[in-house]
């Protein structure tokens, strides 16, 4: 199937519940006049490459990067002349997030790059919001409100506020390699429940499992598995004490895929069973 080539932006009309999803496949000579709007723009870049323009700041793009403009920022699009892009874009009102009122304050600015994990479950949420808007199924706009919203709450909890535009790149740390390190490390505490392994991890950052092995222990002073069994075990603690959910339960909210597991690596970090260390942190 041919896809249809503009030459031209979309003009966008939000709907009532504030979101609103588009494709956009330039055409050579793609033209754009600065414009802004009242509502954030996030353009996922599925393919070539050229530069945002916002509020006179250049911010380049290319596959597989997230573009994001806040409500209210003048900007243009200008495609490379060899490469022009083609983008998924979703439009969403401030009033999508009026209950976590400063989340859009939390977003980055500009170029946000993403590794190719993340892309792809980036790429993943637009097909999704795409499909529902689409299809307009019964819970189609629940689907895709809530969509939106994972997709905001993923931003502003693992990039923050940062815009990583070309000229950060260049004064980034003496090791870019570290300094990406270093964030993923941080964003652990978020995401230790997740289903991943050291590979996988690798492969988010783009390095390979050596060099992510190697920066991760001399950030962490542990291994990868070491440190993420241990912010899964502190949390398990810390359910085990607060909560009256099973032992089974807590297992498996804390990222273990099998309850022997779980045992064996709270016995090692603690010296105890689940279920006595529970009794005796209780006082019973």
């Amino acid at each position: 199937m041919t896809l249809a080539k503009r030459q031209t932006p979309i003009s966008v009309q939000l709907p009532d519940y504030g979101v609103y999803v588009l494709e956009s496949y330039h055409a050579p000579g793609f033209q754009m006049r600065a414009e802004s709007h009242a509502f954030l723009e996030l353009f996922f870049v599925l393919g070539g490459r050229g530069h945002f323009e916002i509020d006179a700041a250049v911010h380049p793009c290319r596959k597989n990067d997230l573009m994001s403009v806040p409500p209210g920022r003048l900007h243009t699009i200008h495609d490379h002349a060899a490469e022009p892009l083609a983008l998924y874009a979703v439009c969403v009102s401030p009033d999508v997030a009026g209950h976590d009122f400063d989340l859009f304050d939390r977003l980055p600015v500009g170029t946000v790059r993403l590794g190719s994990v993340l892309a792809g479950q980036t790429r993943s949420i637009f097909r999704q919001l795409l499909f529902e808007q689409t299809r307009e199924r019964p819970f189609g706009v629940t689907a895709i409100v809530g969509l939106t919203l994972q997709l905001l709450a993923t931003l502003a909890r693992r990039i923050g506020v940062k815009t990583q535009s070309a000229a950060e790149d260049d004064a980034r740390s003496a090791s870019p390699r570290r300094a990406e390190v270093e964030r993923y490390v941080g964003d652990l505490a978020h995401r230790f429940f997740e289903h991943a392994t050291i590979d996988s991890a690798a492969q988010e950052l783009g390095m390979s499992r050596r060099r992510f092995t190697t920066l991760f222990a001399e950030l962490t002073g542990q291994t990868w598995s070491d440190y993420v069994t241990a912010l899964r075990i502190q949390y398990a603690c810390k359910l085990l004490r607060e909560t009256s959910r099973s032992v089974v339960a807590i297992a498996f909210e804390c990222g273990f895929e099998e309850i022997s597991s779980f045992y064996r690596a709270f016995k090692r970090q603690t010296g105890d069973s689940p279920g006595h260390w529970r009794e005796f942190k209780r006082g019973g």
